[in-house]
């Protein structure tokens, strides 16, 4: 592993240029004036110009070897002066690594932790909820056979009543009216007592529900989804191509930018095969390259 010693290194270059190479450099900057000084209209300039275009090629060799040569000091030092930082980089940049991956891994089984008692609370909340409305359920039937009985005494009250008047009888008449209205009076009760009772059981479920809190967050740092394709198991990149080439034959066209055209391929096999190359979509074109060797 990379340190870092107790003292700085002192670290400096210095680039001195000869004179005589200067001057050079500076005749060979005006090579572009002769370049297009020249007028080929016959085989004597032809001859010429290959000549000169080889003496180019040379002295092109020669100043790139000098200039390699002029700045390989230069170089060497600016990569020592970045490798000094290296270290401490690379220490900081695998440290942010490290804790981010812990951070997540507590975070993820806090969010999971969070959840379970989620689903927990929700569970038992349905269990109690389906406990109140099984005990309003029979609540409204206890009262429905209460409220029934009242309703028949009602009934009758109201025959023997109806009766009462038939017969004349108005003490009797207003007797049976008095205890029929008593046994609805008190059906209606019945049944509006349990129907309270039974909103009450149900509502008093909602109001225990238990309040999960969401995780505490951690300043500065954050999660966010990082959505990334990835390969079925079991299926190779190949195997991959082929499908999606089938599923776009098959008139997914929207696919059509996952098959990108592999232009490098292309030329290796144009360059194998010419004229003779047979591609869907492409063509072999063979364009001229000018060629030339040095003296």
């Amino acid at each position: 592993m990379d340190t870092i010693t107790s003292t700085p290194p002192r670290l400096h270059v210095d680039l001195v240029m000869q004179p005589e190479d200067y001057a050079s450099l500076s005749r060979e900057a005006s090579a572009i004036e002769v370049a297009q000084a020249f007028v080929i209209d016959c085989q004597d300039m032809a001859e010429s110009a290959g000549h000169e275009l080889r003496a180019i090629k040379a002295r092109l060799v020669k100043v790139k070897e000098m200039k390699t040569s002029f700045v390989k000091p230069a170089k060497e030092i600016i990569g020592n002066a970045e490798a000094l930082f290296d270290p401490a980089i690379k220490a900081l940049e695998e440290s942010e690594r490290i804790i981010k991956a812990r951070l997540i891994e507590w975070t993820t089984e806090q969010e999971r932790i969070a959840a379970e008692a989620r689903r927990k609370a929700e569970e038992e909340q349905r269990k109690a909820r389906q406990e109140a409305e099984r005990i309003a359920a029979a609540e409204r039937a206890k009262a429905e056979e209460l409220a029934r009985a009242e309703r028949e005494k009602a009934a009758a009250a109201e025959a023997a009543r109806l009766k009462a008047i038939s017969e004349g009888n108005a003490r009797a008449a207003a007797a049976a009216a008095a205890e029929a209205a008593k046994a609805a009076e008190k059906a209606a009760a019945i049944e509006q007592n349990a129907e309270v009772k039974a909103t009450q059981a149900v509502l008093s479920v909602s109001a225990a529900a238990p309040v999960i809190t969401a995780p505490a967050k951690v300043a500065g740092f954050s999660m966010r989804d990082n959505w990334q394709a990835d390969f079925k198991p079991g299926v190779s990149e190949q195997q991959a191509v082929l499908e999606i080439a089938r599923a776009i034959a098959a008139g997914r066209t929207e696919l059509a930018p996952m098959l990108a055209v592999d232009m490098c391929a292309a030329a290796k096999l144009a360059k194998a095969l010419k004229d003779a190359m047979n591609v869907p979509g492409l063509v072999a074109v063979n364009r001229p390259v000018g060629a030339s060797r040095g003296k």
